[in-house]
Formats: C-alpha cells, structure tokens, sequence
C-alpha cells in the first residue's frame, strides 16, 4: 500500500475541506479547516515573513498563507498533488515551481532541494509524520530547512486520544504503550478483560474502492510526550502542544446524536486550549523554536 497512491486518489477534492462555505455540509467533519486557522494564527504570532512545508497537499493552505503577506515554498510525495498544488498556486499569481515533487524520506533529494531554496522563518508539516518511518530523520529534514530561531509547526496524530474512545484503539494504547514492558502472560489477561470492556471490533478499517484506503497505508500516532522529546532534542525550545480535532462524545456514539447538535458541539470546543485537548482530540500540533545557536 503506497502514501503516494492514497493522496493521487484525493488529490481532485482535497481541497475542499478548507472550504468555510461547506463546513455544515461535508460529510466528514472539517478538522483540517480549524487547523488551518489555528496555523495562521501561530504564524501571524510568530511575525514569520517565510514558511516552508513538507507535504503540501493541493497547496490550499499555503495559498491561504501566502495571502497573508508570507513567502511560501514546499514538497509532496504525490504526483496528482503536486499537479493540483501548482495549478493551485498559478491560480494565484504564486510561483508553481515553488512546489518540489519528492519523498520526504529521501535525504539526498531533501538536502538538494534545501541547498536551492534556503532557509525560511518558519518550517511545518502537517498530516505527514504519520506516514514516515523514521522521526527523527524526518525532524531533521524538516530543522534543515529553519533558520536559527525559526518556528516549527508539526502535526502529529494523537494516541492519548485512544483513552477516550474505549474502542480497539484503547485496547492497542494499553497493551503497546502503556504495558510495553509487562510480561506476555500478563498482557494475555489484560487483553481478554478489555475484549470484554471495549468495542474491540470498532472503529472499522478506513478503505476505498479506488487508490488505498487511510488504514490501508502507514499512519502511525504519536505520543505527544514523546514526540516533544524528540523535538527538545534536536535543539528546539519554548515547545507547546495546540489541539484540535475535538470530541463532545466518545466517537462511537456520535451515531446516537443528532449529527447538527454533534457538529455544532465540535466546533464549540476547537481552540478550547486546555489540557482537555490531550484526550478529546485526536490531533494536535507542536510549536516550537530552534536555538538561536544552531
């Protein structure tokens, strides 16, 4: 199953979950949306006159960006984004050839690349380190592109989340991380008890009938913890987490609500800001700045 593949599939209506006019009327809940706005407000915080993005997409965010008064380049891995990114970025009165097609995992063609367009105020990938196996070589890809002092933005997805869905997910949370380190026999009691107590069987696997499906692909999430430590330590400080993607109820009993009254719950609650974030969204964004010495 490819990264790839599964973005060529919808690269033609990706960009539709940025639109404000459909946010009642999607299907899916527009989480990207209010990430978005959230990103611009930490750039407009940070003064950053530069940005650089790993995985564009259909360079919809970067557009919005740019017409904040903000210089903006990046990459994907997907050939149908990259072709929507650039007529995106054309439409625009934006440079096409600003948007690279590579693989984010590919050093060699990330250190090129960086040697041509230098470094920028402000570096972020967003919906990215899901899909890569290595972290900290993707930390460093990303860090190569940042000017001493810079601000990083990375969007991970949240496993702390699991603690709330009381799904197969929690089971996985508990038995991978959180008894990591118990003996197998132990781990096998565990297990039959939370077949018993979750919804083992939910949420169903994410497919489609053409290109792959979300959880047909590498999509990993990200201990926030631990992911922030990673991040200290290769330089960066003042390092916060931003939440978003909320949940008034656990998602299996979305079904059981009126879908207006869900939605509108939703939205009530994006930007809430406190820790509550760590367990009611399933996503979130670490902030941080690179040391002024590096």
């Amino acid at each position: 199953m490819s990264v790839a593949s599964h973005y060529d599939g919808s690269a033609s209506s990706y960009g539709e979950q940025y639109d404000e006019s459909k946010i009642w009327t999607n299907e899916e809940y527009p989480a990207n949306y209010f990430r978005l706005q959230l990103v611009r407000e930490l750039l407009r915080n940070s003064g950053a006159s530069s940005l650089y993005e790993l995985g564009v997409g259909d360079a919809t965010p970067l557009v919005t960006i740019a017409g904040d008064g903000i210089r903006v380049a990046g990459n994907d891995i997907s050939p149908e984004m990259v072709k929507h990114a650039r007529e995106n970025m054309s439409a625009h009165g934006l440079d096409p050839f600003a948007i690279d097609l590579l693989d984010v995992q590919d050093a060699g063609s990330l250190a090129q690349t960086q040697a041509r367009v230098g470094h920028f105020d402000a570096v972020m990938a967003l919906g990215v380190i899901p899909h890569v196996s290595d972290d900290a070589q993707f930390i460093s890809s990303m860090d190569s592109f940042l000017r001493p002092g810079g601000q990083f933005i990375l969007q991970f997805r949240n496993s702390m989340f699991s603690m709330f869905t009381f799904n197969r997910l929690s089971k996985e949370f508990i038995l991978d991380e959180l008894l990591a380190s118990v003996s197998p026999d132990i781990k096998r009691v565990v297990a039959d008890d939370l077949d018993q107590r979750l919804a083992v069987d939910k949420p169903p696997v994410r497919t489609r009938p053409t290109g792959d499906g979300y959880d047909e692909i590498l999509a990993r999430f990200h201990n926030p913890f631990e992911l922030a430590e990673l991040v200290r330590a290769h330089g960066y400080e003042d390092i916060r987490f931003h939440w978003y993607n909320y949940h008034p109820a656990y998602p299996m009993l979305a079904d059981q609500i009126d879908p207006r009254t869900y939605r509108e719950a939703q939205i009530a609650l994006e930007h809430e800001g406190t820790w509550r974030g760590m367990f009611l969204c399933s996503a979130g964004v670490i902030e941080a700045v690179k040391h002024e010495s590096l």
